[in-house]
C-alpha cells in the first residue's frame, strides 16, 4: 500500500538543506533568471548543470526527483513536440514523420522551451525535497513576502504529495478489481483512468475542506504579527553563494548583450 506523504522533504542531513532558506529560495529565482536570458539550449545547459549539482549537494536520489518531477517532465516533451510542429516550415529539414517535416529549428526552440519549463519546476522541487516546508514559510515571511502567499505555498507543498499519495491508492484499489490501465487502445486506457477521478476529486475537497475549518477553528489570521521560534541567519557560506549568482547572472546578460546565446540557424535567429 502506498504511504501517505505530507511533504517532499527528505529529511536527509547535507550541504544544501543547512543553507538558509532564503538562499534556497533566491536560488530558484536566480535558475528563472539564468534560463531566460539565453534563448539556446547550449546556453541554458549551464543552468541545468546547477540543477545537478544542487541535487548531489542535497544528497538527493536522481531518481527519486525524476519521479516527482514526471508531471514537468510530461509538459517539457509536450510543448517541445508541439514547437516542433508550429516551427516545420521554419530552419533546414532533419528528417520527416508521416509526411511532417522536423526542422533544426523546431527541435533547438523547442527544447529551449522545455528547458525552461522543467528547470523552474525542478529548481523548486529539489529545494523542497532539501528543506522542511515550515523552513520555506519562514523564509518567504523573512523576505517580506505576503503571509497570504507564503501560507498558498505551504499548503501546496503538503496537498500534492499527499494528492499524488492517494492516487497511487486509489490506482491500487481499481487494480485489486481486475482494472487494466495499460491495456485496450487510447480512448481505452483513457476510459479507464477517468474511474479514478471522481473519487480522488471527492478526496481533494475533502481535505481542503477540513484544512478549511481547522484554519477557521484556530482563528487565522493572515494579517497578524507573527513571531519565530528558529529565526534563520545568513551565514558566510550563504553570502558567497549569493555572491557567486549575481556574478553568474550579471555576467549571463552581458553575454547576451554581446549577441551570444541567442538561438541562431542557417540565417534565422530568434531573441524570445
Amino acid at each position: 500500500m502506498t504511504a501517505i506523504r505530507v511533504s517532499y522533504y527528505e529529511g536527509v542531513k547535507s550541504f544544501l538543506s543547512q543553507l538558509d532558506p532564503r538562499t534556497k529560495l533566491i536560488y530558484i529565482l536566480w535558475v528563472f533568471a539564468m534560463i531566460m536570458v539565453f534563448t539556446d539550449p547550449r546556453y541554458q545547459s549551464f543552468t541545468m548543470a546547477t540543477l545537478l549539482l544542487a541535487a548531489f549537494a542535497g544528497k538527493l536520489s536522481l531518481k527519486r526527483v525524476m519521479k516527482f518531477g514526471q508531471l514537468g517532465i510530461y509538459a517539457g516533451v509536450l510543448s517541445w513536440v508541439l514547437w516542433i510542429v508550429f516551427l516545420r516550415d521554419q530552419g533546414n529539414p532533419l528528417f520527416s514523420i508521416f509526411g511532417w517535416a522536423v526542422t533544426d529549428m523546431g527541435v533547438l526552440k523547442g527544447l529551449a522551451v522545455a528547458l525552461r519549463i522543467t528547470s523552474v519546476l525542478f529548481a523548486f522541487l529539489i529545494v523542497a525535497m532539501a528543506t522542511p516546508t515550515r523552513e520555506i514559510i519562514t523564509g518567504l515571511y523573512q523576505m517580506k513576502v505576503s503571509v497570504v502567499f507564503a501560507m498558498v505555498v505551504g499548503i501546496v507543498l503538503r496537498l500534492i504529495p499527499q494528492f499524488q499519495a492517494e492516487h497511487g491508492i486509489i490506482i491500487e484499489a481499481q487494480k485489486s478489481r481486475a482494472t487494466e490501465f495499460d491495456k485496450g487502445g487510447l480512448m481505452t486506457r483513457f476510459r479507464k483512468h477517468t474511474a479514478y477521478i471522481i473519487p480522488l476529486s471527492l478526496r481533494a475537497l475533502k481535505i481542503v475542506s477540513d484544512l478549511s475549518v481547522a484554519m477557521e477553528s484556530r482563528a487565522f489570521d493572515p494579517y497578524g504579527k507573527r513571531n519565530f521560534v528558529h529565526a534563520s541567519q545568513f551565514t558566510r557560506t550563504d553570502k558567497i553563494i549569493f555572491g557567486i549568482m549575481i556574478f553568474f547572472l550579471i555576467a549571463s546578460i552581458v553575454i547576451r548583450i554581446m549577441g551570444y546565446g541567442s538561438l541562431t540557424i542557417a540565417g534565422l535567429s530568434t531573441g524570445q
